[in-house]
C-alpha cells in the first residue's frame, strides 16, 4: 500500500499531527495504521481464515474481525444482487439444492432444517437465490416438541417442488455444490439467519480468484 498516495482516489496525501491523513483531492482523511489492519483482516478473510484465527494472527479482539467480517459478507450480497441483474438474461441453467449439516443427514425428520437454494448458472459463474424455509410445515405438539406437519401435503411439496433445468449431469452448478460442500463443513453448522451470507461468500470465492476477489472487495469497498 503506497504511504504517500491516496487509498480512495490515488492523489497525493497530507500529513496530518494526529498521525491521520489527508487526501489533497477527494479530501478523505484516514489513519494509515487502521487501514493496513483492515486490508489484512481482508486478506484473512479471501484466504478462508477463520474470524478466530484471524484475530489471534493480527493481535486483534474477536469482535472486531468478527464485524468486520460481516461487513465483507454484505458488500459480497450487494454484488451478488447486482452480477445477477447484470446477468439475469443469460442465466441458462438452474437447480435447486437441499444442504443439510452432515451430522443430521442421518435422521429424515431432520430435513425440515435444511437450507434450500437454487442455484443459477451462467458460463463458469453461479448465482444463488435462497428459497423460503421448510419451517413453514413444522408445528408444536402437546409435549412441546416440533414434528412435521400436514404430512402429505409436505410429501407432496417435497416430490413435486424441485426446480430444475440443466443441459449436462457434470456442470457447473454441481461443482459449485461441491465447492460449497466442502467450504461450509467446517463451520459445523450455521444458523438460518447468517446462512445467506455464507451461501454468497462460497458463491463469491467459486467464481473469482483470490487476485480478483481482492480487487472487487476493494473496489466495493471505495465506493461503500
Amino acid at each position: 500500500m503506497e504511504q504517500n498516495i491516496c487509498f480512495y482516489c490515488n492523489n497525493r496525501l497530507y500529513q496530518l499531527t494526529n498521525g491521520m491523513v489527508k487526501c489533497s483531492s477527494c479530501a478523505k482523511k484516514y489513519s494509515p495504521l487502521k487501514l493496513q489492519r483492515d486490508i489484512d483482516v481482508l486478506d484473512a478473510f479471501i484466504e478462508s481464515t477463520t474470524a478466530k484465527e484471524c484475530a489471534i494472527k493480527l493481535n486483534l479482539s474477536y469482535q472486531i474481525v468478527f464485524n468486520r467480517y460481516e461487513h465483507i459478507r454484505k458488500l459480497l450480497i450487494e454484488h451478488s444482487y447486482d452480477y445477477f441483474e447484470y446477468k439475469r438474461d443469460k442465466l441458462d441453467e438452474f437447480e435447486e439444492y437441499m444442504y443439510i449439516c452432515k451430522s443430521k443427514k442421518k435422521d429424515y425428520t431432520n430435513i425440515i432444517e435444511s437450507q434450500n437454494f437454487i442455484t443459477f448458472a451462467y458460463k463458469d459463474k453461479v448465482y444463488n437465490f435462497l428459497l423460503p424455509s421448510l419451517k413453514r410445515f413444522q408445528t408444536k405438539v402437546d409435549n412441546g416438541n416440533s414434528e412435521i406437519a400436514h404430512g402429505n401435503e409436505f410429501k407432496k411439496f417435497m416430490l413435486t417442488s424441485h426446480i430444475s433445468k440443466l443441459k449436462t449431469i457434470e456442470n457447473t452448478i454441481t461443482k459449485f455444490w461441491r465447492f460449497f460442500e466442502v467450504f461450509i463443513t467446517p463451520y459445523k453448522g450455521v444458523k438460518s439467519e447468517y446462512f445467506l451470507s455464507y451461501l454468497k461468500e462460497a458463491e463469491f470465492k467459486f467464481n473469482y480468484t483470490k487476485k480478483e476477489q481482492k480487487e472487487i472487495l476493494i473496489h466495493l469497498w471505495k465506493n461503500k
